[in-house]
């Protein structure tokens, strides 16, 4: 909510508030942009239109999470102090103006930003309105000033101590690129991929001091209001399982771009996919999803509308992973900038009579009839996945495997859509998924799956073995164990760090594939892998699934290891949905996983489930733009929508989701 472009209109402020009621609106997100208007010119500041926003909100018993304004440079403070804003690779500044371009390093923008906010902190800490600090906005981007390049520096003297241990851990001697002087480290060099993954971890830890830098003040005023800050799904730069360990509340902004195609099934499972990263994060704790649209964009290729039924089913969604408050990008649309076409609440011509308003309003209704399943959880499921930002990194700083295009709503790369294919899978077969990280206790598992996971050191190898060892089963992927900590190969045989005799194997050689080229699998599993396949070899591993096809016809490209207790599955290439669905419904029946929903559910169609101690809520979403008929077969339910029981055949229109008490 941007009060702050509307100071001269008071009328349309106080018809806010009328809309925000009926809507169902209960808080809002205030002040991300609106430094300017809190301090107009330096050490000034002007309080007097967020006092009476505050002060209205607080008496219509609404809720503000208040923002710190840091997301953009005021237009003063970035040209009487030019450090404030970033260098690009060119060494190029950049000029004042956009958002979220602040220099990282800058100690006069770091000094700038606790002022204001301890400003903010101090005037409203008792203030009955303010709920939680929403800190800095979708913090990304990188900065190459000479600030950034010396910060760097130091950061590297930290990490490694010596140059000798740098240039051993680099591989620097390759290209005779051997340092000799910490000043000749520059910021990127993408011939020293090393480098590119220190500065990736550099970037990440200057991006997460500056935030902990804004909540110093925030803290000491606010010692009991939460702070939280907007993730944003899967993006590159930041690894957010270190984020989430200095934060109160997970937060997440998703735009799912409508595509209302045959395969838009599976951009809703990725919008899950991330989901469930959220829950993972908030250690089963409530998240949020702080950013989605109620309509289209404006910033993609082509701003589709959403279809009848689809923003409630993207709602419903975060509600059925565990969120427990939806906000909007935005409430209502600018006259001018950059955003102004972006979907809002309450559109150009203001009223409550908008087909979007009107679907705001009756999910606002929805969301409230619903308030007892916020006191429920997510089952913690039996199969955890682990998703690693540092394998990511490791891998896309590497020349040689496969570099994919992007396509579909969430940009990807090689390691993410690896990810989205194995969650795809499991969830095609009703079963549930955790997300972990590589400092996840993961030990009460039934299976652990590792897509991917190109960088591993000996001590997660290790913890992966006592996994095993406990009677777990776990399922890698091809790229696993190929590179250590510095993105240096592990020697004698991939996958390294000990992997290659706990799985059996010894992958030899990685085949990248034409986005043509299949090649045939044959064996236990049938159907296609794509992108990459591995030529490996067995070493007391048993092959149950083959190439069909290519130089390396009768290889193995599915296997399984017997570890004492567990088991270890190798899946060498990028499958295509029938057989990894084939396969995960393989462990399913076999280690006795359960599933999600005892029905027969169509492609597209998915069940998620939150559960109290004495009750459980079941989201029924058709995914697809297609109707479908689902057999309940005994069971039971009772529909919140009309508060009748379910039973028998139900019919699902498209994008429909029902909401079910079990």
């Amino acid at each position: 909510y941007n009060p702050d472009q509307w100071q001269h209109a008071p009328e349309i402020l106080e018809r806010d508030i009328e809309l925000m009621k009926q809507a169902g609106v209960t808080s809002a997100s205030i002040g991300i942009f609106a430094w300017t208007s809190l301090e107009p010119k330096e050490d000034h500041y002007e309080f007097a239109w967020l006092d009476a926003v505050m002060d209205r909100f607080a008496k219509e018993g609404m809720y503000v999470f208040l923002a710190t304004p840091s997301g953009s440079k005021p237009m003063w403070l970035s040209e009487k102090y030019p450090e404030v804003r970033r260098v690009n690779k060119d060494g190029i500044r950049d000029a004042s103006g956009w958002r979220h371009n602040h220099c990282l390093s800058s100690p006069i923008y770091r000094k700038k930003t606790r002022a204001i906010n301890a400003q903010l902190a101090q005037r409203y800490k008792n203030h009955p309105a303010l709920a939680l600090w929403h800190v800095g906005n979708e913090y990304s981007g990188e900065c190459h000033c000479e600030l950034c390049r010396s910060a760097f520096q130091d950061w590297l003297k930290k990490r490694y101590k010596t140059l000798d241990a740098l240039n051993s851990a680099w591989w620097s001697s390759f290209w005779n690129h051997t340092f000799t002087n910490w000043g000749q480290i520059q910021t990127t060099d993408a011939s020293i991929d090393a480098l590119q993954l220190d500065w990736l971890r550099f970037i990440n830890d200057q991006h997460l001091s500056f935030m902990l830098n804004e909540m110093v003040p925030l803290r000491e005023r606010t010692p009991d209001v939460p702070c939280m800050t907007n993730f944003m799904g899967t993006h590159e730069g930041t690894n957010y399982w270190q984020w989430a360990e200095h934060l109160d509340i997970i937060a997440n902004d998703l735009y799912p771009m409508p595509a209302d195609c045959a395969d838009s099934w599976r951009y809703s499972i990725q919008s899950d996919f991330i989901h469930s990263l959220m829950r993972g994060m908030s250690g089963g704790k409530p998240w949020m999803l702080l950013e989605c649209s109620p309509s289209s964009v404006n910033w993609g290729k082509i701003n589709k509308l959403k279809r009848p039924n689809a923003h409630r089913q993207e709602v419903l969604q975060a509600v059925a992973n565990g969120a427990n408050t939806i906000h909007y990008f935005q409430w209502r649309k600018g006259r001018g900038g950059f955003e102004k076409y972006h979907g809002a609440v309450v559109d150009h011509e203001g009223s409550n009579q908008s087909r979007v308003f009107q679907d705001c309003a009756a999910i606002g209704r929805e969301l409230n009839q619903l308030s007892a399943v916020y006191g429920a959880d997510c089952p913690q499921a039996e199969v955890a996945m682990l998703y690693d930002w540092e394998s990511r990194w490791a891998l896309n700083a590497s020349q040689g495997p496969k570099v994919l295009a992007g396509g579909g709503p969430f940009k990807g790369d090689l390691y993410t859509k690896l990810c989205f294919d194995h969650y795809e899978a499991l969830t095609c077969c009703g079963i549930n998924v955790d997300q972990v990280s590589t400092k996840s206790e993961f030990s009460a598992y039934k299976v652990l799956i590792l897509p991917a996971l190109y960088l591993v050191t000996q001590e997660m190898a290790d913890r992966i073995y006592q996994f095993t060892q406990g009677g777990g089963q776990v399922v890698a992927t091809c790229l696993t164990g190929y590179v250590d900590l510095s993105n240096c190969c592990w020697l004698g045989g991939f996958p390294g760090a000990g992997l290659a005799e706990l799985f059996g194997i010894w992958n030899e050689e990685l085949d990248n594939l034409d986005d043509e080229e299949r090649v045939k699998v044959m064996g236990q599993f049938s159907g296609f892998a794509r992108d990459i396949a591995e030529r490996i070899h067995l070493r007391g591993a048993k092959s149950i699934a083959q190439a069909g096809s290519e130089f390396y016809a009768g290889h193995p490209l599915i296997t399984e290891h017997k570890c004492e207790v567990g088991h270890a599955f190798y899946l060498a290439a990028r499958f295509e949905s029938a057989v990894l669905v084939d396969f995960y419904q393989s462990l399913a029946t076999r280690f006795d996983l359960s599933c999600t929903l005892d029905a027969d559910l169509p492609l597209g169609v998915v069940f998620r489930r939150r559960e109290s101690a004495d009750k459980k809520y079941g989201f029924l979403f058709n995914y697809t733009q297609e109707t479908h008929s689902i057999d309940l077969k005994e069971h039971s339910f009772l529909d919140f929508a009309v508060s009748s029981n379910c039973t028998g055949k139900l019919e699902l229109k498209p994008y429909e989701t029902r909401v079910l008490q079990i």
